[in-house]
């Protein structure tokens, strides 16, 4: 009698922890899924704001470019004595908002010494590419808690093989000494779990 009901304990035991591990198991695979998820996500928005970046860079570069042959023309018509804002220039707003000042108050300053006209020229580009290297810590951070549970995922396989051939033996010291393993595997990956964050699904 005594027997039949350790047997009985064990077997609800090692039921009992496949049920645990199977559900831990199922967990850690979604979240691995869903951190995927953020990681490509962010991997796009990386991806996108370099894209954004260069693009900004470039016509910055252009809009400086062009508004330099304008600044000397009108640095050579304001040492001569002539009005800068008298006729028709293919300057950007912010050569003749921000720089046409700068001009005034020294006529023999350069275009690049102007903070104002180069902050607004350059900053935008700025800005995008720290949006973009933060994106891209997001990705790596994301990637890694993706590949951590994936780990941890081929761990509690492990654990669920273990459990599932402890039917098949009889030595009650091994099958002992293998569950025992087993809660073991579980424990550490309920530590790992709670070591990540939680992805929810958006509806």
């Amino acid at each position: 009698m005594n027997k039949i009901v350790r047997i009985l304990s064990q077997e609800i035991t090692i039921v009992t922890l496949l049920g645990v591990i199977s559900v831990i198991t199922a967990w850690a695979g979604v979240q691995s899924s869903l951190h995927g998820g953020e990681s490509n996500k962010s991997l796009s928005f990386y991806m996108e704001g370099l894209t954004n970046s260069n693009n900004l860079y470039l016509t910055s570069e252009l809009k400086f470019r062009t508004d330099l042959v304008v600044w000397v023309d009108k640095q050579t018509t304001l040492i001569q004595g002539g009005d800068i804002y008298a006729g028709y220039s293919a300057g950007s707003a912010e050569l003749f908002e921000l720089a046409m000042p700068c001009l005034l108050k020294n006529p023999k300053s350069q275009l690049s010494e102007c903070k104002s006209y180069i902050d607004a020229l350059y900053i935008p580009q700025q800005k995008v590419i720290e949006q973009a290297i933060q994106s891209l810590k997001e990705y790596e951070i994301s990637n890694e808690y993706s590949d951590r549970l994936q780990m941890l995922t081929a761990l509690l396989a492990v654990a669920l093989f273990m459990l599932g051939i402890t039917s098949v033996i009889r030595q009650d010291k091994l099958q002992f000494a293998i569950v025992l393993g087993a809660i073991a595997i579980a424990g550490f990956s309920i530590f790992i779990l709670l070591s990540v964050p939680i992805v929810y699904v958006s509806f």
